[in-house]
């Protein structure tokens, strides 16, 4: 029974560090996402001051 525990104990510790590494990347994606959108408003923003300013 000892051994059944230590192998549960495992696995639930290498789903934890699953579900961290999964965590971290959704972050990251989530600022990716963040970024991409200030970077398209700061473009469209250059080619509006561009147009107008012709």
């Amino acid at each position: 029974m000892d051994e059944l525990q230590k192998i549960i104990k495992s696995i639930c510790d290498e789903f934890a560090d699953i579900s961290a590494i999964l965590a971290a990347r959704s972050r990251e994606l989530d600022r990716r996402e963040l970024f991409d959108k200030e970077i398209e408003t700061e473009i469209n923003n250059i080619k509006k001051n561009r147009h107008e300013n012709k």
